[in-house]
């Protein structure tokens, strides 16, 4: 009834739309495709496709009120388009569609019209799918669907930037949007887990994907080809060095296989900015098209090409019969509307070379004071330089660095203490430098930082949240209500944060984005068994004794007391048991007190913070966690990048790194228990080790540097369609 409702208003306007029709067009349309099927066929995106015989239907209309010419003639010379002729318009296709040959090809050859189809090179000739593809094959497969859920449900829970997923997760659309927001490589990688854990769908066909013999065959009669990147990337959401790689080397690629230059280039969903045009410019292209909806018009930019997205929605008319005066409708009704914006980024301006970050944190006074430290110490390291510019700024002067300390250059708000001049001196040097993202962290740095980025009119503010709110008072929550409301997004480091995010602080989770911890790797191995028994030589350790090993600061949320309790009962049953505690913070006078009253003074080291932690994991068989609040521990993934198994504290963060083995937070008792049964049991230690190093791969740097990067990147994309 709705349809037959909507085709009876359209029939109702047909005067105007016939009106409009008739109205002068100025420009010259470039019309986009993606699938041309037979009627009734379906893809996962309906508005992609075409039926067969309403394109057979289009072709015969625009030869009438066209000239079709070849995609290049109107790139190039679009300044001559009023030669008192009928009107040129060219005619495009993306992904190079195995039905593009099947059914575009023989209906464009009969008729003598030209079109283009732009290639993601790495795709034809092959079996391979896109990542929407499989992914909805997957959701559509037969079989128990809760079965299905709770599968696909543990296999994302391995993926440590995937955000906890609820009823959404057997749902096309509400995953595609998730994926979308990330690189297209951990989407890729997403779906390849899902198959891994419900086996991958059997195809329909063969390959989805013309081959490189169709593509000569449609070459020789008159077809152009253009690149679509290697492998149909989302350029604004990857690092600019892989998206650089991804528009020169599909050049060169599709160059070799058609025999001859390639001149055009298509945005994978229309996504691009200052740096990828540029990119697009020197690596030899001559044009390049988007997905804007416009005309071709005199002086447009030959690398910002708009075009016309046609599918059957846009041309069926009542009875499915195709409509023509809906087709000359939209036409006339994208002359009569404004030209494509030439904004350079839709969130934020963009510098046009390199992009400014602004990181505000409190004070630094060591880069190994904590894991916040640490991880930001890193994520500025993994910024190209050549594209971003990152910058330190301090609410306080740093003590025990010097400039050289700092990977990036500093600036200090003030050398006064008071609030007001902390506030208005970050307002003063933000304004001076005009960065382009101002991100903040820690409690001070957030709350000072958001209000100064505010007050200094910063184009975009992000939060750097990497704590579970353990430190939240009733005071900060009210704060940070307001605060919040001056934030554009916010970045953490796990679903642990993710959710405190959403649900503590009422946070739309569409604008919460993961950005797990990074580990340099190549510094962490198992240790053979001389290597261990060489670093407790060098430690005065016992070479045949067990060593637990503790890597937390001495605060009371990493909970020191438990662990120097669970010594105690450890130590009845294994006299010889060694214990490092490897941290400082005020907790140690403390617990070198009960250490002592204990009787563990020869049992249990506290061994102070250690720039070098290496010596002390080779040396230790156990590694121990007893913290009652982490987001994500930095300690945990050295654990694990050692191989080395570990009693945890049974919170959510750290279920979110691996499956064993948990104590009840606080209890000195079952700590203890959970220590003996794991000495006791050499083959699950052994399991454990190996399961570690196998999950910690995906905390690389080269993990960090990629996702940071294509945060960073997908700030500055102008626009983004099909």
């Amino acid at each position: 009834m709705i349809k037959t409702a909507l085709e009876n208003i359209f029939d109702w306007l047909s005067p105007v739309t016939r009106g409009m029709g008739l109205l002068p067009v100025t420009g010259a349309p470039i019309f986009m495709f993606h699938r041309v099927l037979p009627e009734g066929e379906t893809c996962y995106a309906s508005e992609m496709i075409t039926s067969k015989e309403l394109f057979q239907a289009f072709l015969d209309w625009v030869g009438n009120h066209y000239r079709v010419v070849a995609l290049k003639d109107l790139a190039i010379s679009h300044e001559k388009l009023k030669n008192g002729k009928k009107p040129p318009c060219a005619i495009t296709f993306d992904d190079g569609w195995s039905d593009v040959f099947l059914h575009a090809f023989p209906a464009l050859r009969e008729r003598k019209m030209p079109a283009t189809v732009f290639l993601p090179v790495r795709f034809i000739g092959t079996t391979r799918r896109f990542w929407q593809d499989r992914l909805w094959l997957l959701l559509r497969a037969p079989g128990d669907r809760a079965d299905l859920a709770t599968k696909l449900r543990c296999a994302a829970l391995r993926i440590p930037w995937c955000p906890p997923l609820g009823d959404e997760i057997l749902d096309f659309n509400s995953l595609t949007r998730l994926l979308r927001s990330r690189s297209s490589l951990e989407a890729t990688e997403f779906v390849d887990r899902l198959e891994e854990a419900v086996g991958a769908p059997t195809l329909t066909s063969e390959r989805a994907f013309v081959n490189w013999d169709e593509v000569r065959t449609m070459q020789s009669d008159g077809m152009s080809f253009g690149s679509h990147t290697l492998s149909h990337t989302f350029l604004t959401h990857c690092d600019p060095q892989s998206a650089q790689r991804e528009v020169e080397e599909s050049r060169h690629e599709l160059q070799d296989a058609l025999g001859g230059p390639v001149a055009g280039f298509s945005y994978p969903w229309g996504a691009t900015n200052a740096w990828i045009r540029e990119g697009v410019k020197n690596a030899g292209y001559e044009f390049a098209v988007t997905t804007r909806t416009s005309l071709v018009r005199g002086g447009i930019n030959s690398f910002l090409l708009p075009r016309l997205a046609l599918s059957s929605a846009f041309m069926r008319g009542p009875k499915n019969q195709f409509a023509p005066r809906r087709l000359s409708f939209y036409i006339a009704r994208t002359a009569l509307g404004r030209a494509p914006s030439r904004a350079r980024a839709a969130g934020m301006p963009f510098p046009g070379q390199r992009l400014r970050i602004a990181f505000v944190i409190d004070s630094i006074n060591s880069w190994e004071d904590g894991g916040t430290e640490k991880q930001l110490q890193k994520l500025i390291e993994a910024l190209d330089r050549r594209y971003f510019e990152p910058e330190l700024y301090f609410l306080r002067p740093s003590s025990g660095l010097g400039p050289d300390d700092f990977p990036c250059p500093v600036h200090v708000a003030t050398l006064k203490r008071s609030r007001l001049s902390i506030l208005w001196g970050l307002v003063r040097v933000l304004r001076e430098r005009h960065p382009d993202l101002v991100q903040c962290f820690f409690r001070d740095g957030i709350l000072y930082g958001t209000v100064a980025a505010f007050l200094a009119r910063a184009p975009m503010i992000v939060s750097g949240i990497r704590n579970a709110g353990h430190w939240v008072s009733k005071r900060d929550r009210l704060a940070l209500g307001m605060i919040n409301r001056l934030t554009d997004a916010w970045q953490c480091n796990s679903r642990t944060a993710f959710e405190f995010l959403r649900t503590v602080q009422g946070l739309p989770q569409d604008r919460v984005e993961i950005l797990p911890n990074g580990l340099d790797l190549s510094g962490y191995a198992p240790p053979t068994k001389e290597q261990r028994q060489a670093a407790r030589r060098g430690l005065g350790l016992p070479e045949a004794s067990p060593v637990c090993i503790s890597v937390a600061n001495l605060f009371p949320v990493k909970d020191p007391q438990t662990l120097v309790e669970a010594a105690a009962s450890v130590h009845r049953s294994l006299p010889d048991a060694q214990f490092l505690l490897v941290g400082e913070g005020p907790l140690r006078d403390s617990l070198t007190a009960r250490i002592r009253r204990a009787g563990l003074a020869d049992a249990v080291r506290l061994v102070g913070a250690q720039s070098d932690l290496r010596p002390y994991l080779m040396a230790a068989d156990v590694g121990l966690l007893t913290s009652r609040s982490e987001s994500s521990s930095n300690s945990v993934l050295e654990y694990m990048a050692m191989g080395l198994p570990a009693v945890l504290s049974d919170i959510p963060a750290n279920r979110e790194l691996v499956d064993d083995v948990f104590f009840e937070s606080g209890n000195a008792d079952a700590l203890a228990g959970k220590i003996l049964d794991l000495w006791n049991n050499p083959a699950l230690r052994a399991q454990l080790g190996q399961e570690y190093r196998r999950r910690v791969t995906q905390f690389s740097l080269d993990h960090l540097a990629h996702r940071a990067q294509a945060y960073y990147m997908k700030w500055t994309s102008e626009e983004s369609g099909y």
